[in-house]
């Protein structure tokens, strides 16, 4: 009799198949075996838009599923995991459409848990680790990577002192290589939320680096501010908005050969950094003609910002705004805001990208942004 051949490239299915026939004397040896083999490819395991998640613990009871495809579980959404037979081994299956990156974690008998059998480990952010998974040809665009041969601007850094908030943060500048180069001329700014962010986790100095290089995007001074309490100052805060447009701003002004006039000055964040953006703009369309925001988090104050935008006359705003297919909290309100944008006749940008709430999603339409706000042919 011939014996069955082995997958060159075992699936899921056919695993899971052969461990529910498995006869009960053999079921551990093929349990067993079955963890080797995830050990060897990674988890989860991924068949076209079929992502296959497994957990094996003998010791739990309970385990469910939670990452940006269901943000983070929130509202008791975690999708539980079912069990395997009478085996150790939990698993779930989700589709996902589009080439993408997503992050997620199991919540083990209420424990958050990162996936043990993943080779994709990243920084969360807040002191921990995610797990994540790519579905489809997703790969970071050409403009993250440095290149040698090229001019390269400079980034300084330093601490500042705010007289009106009483307290510390660091900023971080990028002076694009023609500042040094030409010394009589000024240029254009752009106010970074979230600065340190940006800097080291979206590579905005290589990306700037890049563009310019490519003459895709003017040269422009980019300033990069971090919050001190961020989800105090970045939540619609008149504090925090006096702060920058009153105390920062003319400071860097003072500091740098900027261009003191709203049409050579833009704003910009990502979630929260987006919403204070949008919010300082609105508040002071005098200081800024150009807005971007990515996975603005405009839901928190959506009537506040949509009276303000009513109320803006005799100016125009140009706006870039992003927002993840997997951020469903996110979306309502950036139709909403969009749909005003444009009855209002100011320039928009919008895009709903298949992704999730990360810096790899936002790093990766960086150029977007940037060609949008900043491009050559950009007023």
């Amino acid at each position: 009799m011939a014996t069955a051949r082995e997958d060159a490239a075992p699936s899921f299915e056919s695993w899971k198949l052969r461990l529910e026939q498995a006869a009960p004397d053999q079921l551990p040896a093929a349990l067993e075996e079955f963890l080797r083999v995830l050990a060897l490819l990674g988890t989860p395991l991924i068949d076209g838009p079929h992502v296959h998640f497994v957990y094996c613990d003998p010791h739990a009871d309970h385990v469910a599923l939670a990452g940006e495809f269901n943000e983070w579980g929130r509202n008791n959404d975690a999708i539980p995991m079912r069990r395997l037979g009478d085996t150790a081994l939990f698993f779930h299956t989700l589709t996902v459409p589009g080439a993408t990156r997503l992050e997620y974690k199991f919540i083990v008998d209420g424990e958050w848990k990162s996936d043990p059998l993943s080779q994709h480990k990243i920084d969360n952010g807040i002191g921990g680790q995610d797990t994540f998974f790519v579905v489809g040809e997703f790969h970071d665009p050409p403009e993250l990577e440095p290149v040698a041969d090229i001019p390269h601007g400079r980034v300084e850094e330093f601490e500042f002192e705010s007289d009106l908030l009483h307290n510390r943060r660091r900023v971080y500048v990028y002076l694009p290589a023609a500042y040094d180069r030409d010394r009589e001329t000024r240029f254009p700014s752009f106010y970074v939320h979230d600065g340190g962010e940006y800097l080291e986790r979206a590579r905005m100095a290589t990306i700037m680096d890049n563009l310019i290089n490519a003459r895709d995007i003017q040269s422009v001074v980019v300033v990069m501010i971090d919050p001190v309490d961020r989800m105090h100052e970045y939540r619609a805060n008149d504090a925090y908005r006096d702060f920058l447009c009153d105390e920062f701003i003319p400071a860097i002004d003072r500091r740098y050969r900027t261009i003191d006039h709203r049409d050579h000055r833009g704003v910009m964040g990502a979630s929260l950094g987006g919403l204070i953006s949008t919010y300082a703009a609105l508040s002071r369309p005098q200081l800024f003609a150009r807005v971007a925001g990515q996975s603005s988090a405009l839901q928190y104050s959506e009537i506040q910002l949509f009276s303000m935008l009513a109320g803006v006359a005799d100016t125009t705003i140009r706006f870039y705004l992003d927002v993840g297919s997997y951020e469903p909290r996110f979306i309502p309100a950036h139709e909403r805001f969009v749909a005003l944008l444009r009855k209002k006749g100011w320039p928009c940008l919008y895009q709903e990208i298949a992704g999730g709430h990360n810096w790899t999603n936002w790093r990766a339409h960086l150029k977007d942004l940037l060609l949008y706000l900043w491009g050559q042919r950009s007023p």
